[in-house]
């Protein structure tokens, strides 16, 4: 599907631009903003970081981020950026983030997903059986709950049984395409998990009795089934780019304002012979719409401690944070003024008025940052970014229903 025009989209070869890289490859810029006022009766005391985009090359994607500008928060090449919060002061920081991502081309990756639900039985006869996998590969391979063991993987199964093409296959194992594609529709958008937005993460225990979740713990529940097929998957955080959608949330007296897309998660899977696939039904992540990527996770167990944690922050902290995508024809990415009035306005401050001098610390445009060795962020960062993911999804996905297709009830 075309993606709008209002981002920059082009097609490259990896011969040409980024080594590695399938021959046909989606590349998107859009300037990322993530700005934040505390106000000063916030409890709270220490270190907060801003959820950031960040460099990196694997798995079949490659992006690069530049740091464009930034204002009372502290910016270090390749680790995000920071703010330093006090309880009785008013804090004021922004950062602008260009980000060039390239992956798979976006219609070849949903292309292939849709061959192999309109023709499943082509699929298992063209797709390639499971291979041995190599030691990169297996990084991101890991050891399924005892529930997806025991009762999602028999759900699964048994739901496959009212497919056509199932009596065909003695070992569906032998068979990753499939098994990923299918596993993705079955956790996504079969209402096995009927999709409910909560503030706080569940287990998957909660997940499995309940049937009930979403993104974030649908996208746990679907790693954990991939894993137990010996399908290596990861889970990616981040800023799923729709234009026009808006939507604000208050968490305690904390409120998150999203312009023009939203947070979100979704998995992606290595296929041998196919490479690392994005299996997003719920939103088309790199299949239909650009995504900033903040992180990879394998992480899908949640503790009753890390939940509390995230509780315990909402009610420290009192204050409005603002995440935007803008794309690059937009006249604000390249003039401060207007800006950081939209900054402004959007964060409840009059006019270019803000609660930090005018010389506060800026911070240093770094330029281009080295890739990262390493991009799992960890579980407690997870669960903190699956908060912002869980009010979002619903209106998210509402937005995309008619420009993307995707849906969980589709």
């Amino acid at each position: 599907m075309k993606l709008p025009a209002v981002y920059l989209v082009v097609a490259l070869t990896a011969q040409a631009l980024v080594a590695g890289l399938p021959a046909s490859t989606t590349c998107t810029v859009v300037y990322f903003v993530n700005a934040v006022l505390i106000h000063p009766n916030s409890s709270y005391r220490g270190t907060l970081y801003l959820e950031s985009p960040t460099n990196f090359s694997s798995l079949g994607l490659n992006q690069t981020v530049r740091l464009v500008a930034a204002r009372g928060a502290s910016c270090a090449s390749g680790l995000g950026c920071s703010i330093e919060v006090v309880p009785g002061s008013p804090l004021y920081a922004y950062a602008v983030f260009e980000v060039r991502t390239c992956s798979p081309d976006f219609a070849s990756s949903l292309s292939l997903l849709r061959e192999v639900f309109s023709n499943p039985a082509g699929a298992l006869w063209s797709t390639w059986e499971a291979a041995r996998l190599d030691p990169e590969q297996e990084e991101f391979l890991g050891d399924p709950p005892e529930i997806v063991r025991s009762s999602v993987k028999r759900d699964f199964e048994d739901w496959l049984r009212g497919f056509g093409w199932y009596p065909l296959v003695e070992n569906v194992s032998r068979y990753p395409l499939v098994v990923s594609a299918y596993a993705a529709r079955f956790v996504y958008a079969s209402q096995y998990i009927e999709y409910e937005a909560r503030l706080l993460p569940r287990t998957l225990e909660e997940v499995v009795e309940s049937r009930r979740g979403d993104c974030d713990d649908m996208s746990r529940l679907l790693v954990s089934l991939l894993w137990s097929y010996g399908i290596p998957a990861v889970i990616a955080y981040g800023f799923t780019a729709i234009p026009n959608f808006s939507m604000e949330s208050t968490i305690g007296t904390f409120e998150y304002v999203f312009r023009d897309g939203g947070p979100h998660a979704f998995v992606l899977a290595y296929v041998p012979g196919y490479g690392w696939i994005s299996l997003d039904l719920l939103a088309g992540s790199l299949l239909t719409q650009p995504f900033v990527i903040w992180g990879l996770t394998k992480g899908v167990e949640v503790t009753r401690e890390s939940i509390e944690d995230v509780e315990s922050l909402h009610r420290a902290l009192a204050g409005r944070q603002l995440m935007v995508v803008l794309s690059p024809e937009d006249p604000r990415v390249f003039d401060a003024g207007s800006l950081e009035l939209f900054i402004n306005s959007t964060l409840g401050l009059p006019g270019s008025a803000s609660p930090t001098p005018p010389d506060a610390d800026t911070g240093e445009a770094p330029g281009r940052a080295a890739a990262a060795d390493w991009w799992l962020v960890p579980l407690a960062t997870a669960l903190a970014l699956s908060v912002l993911v869980a009010v979002v999804v619903v209106a998210l996905r509402e937005a995309l229903a008619s420009r993307a297709g995707f849906g969980c009830s589709s």
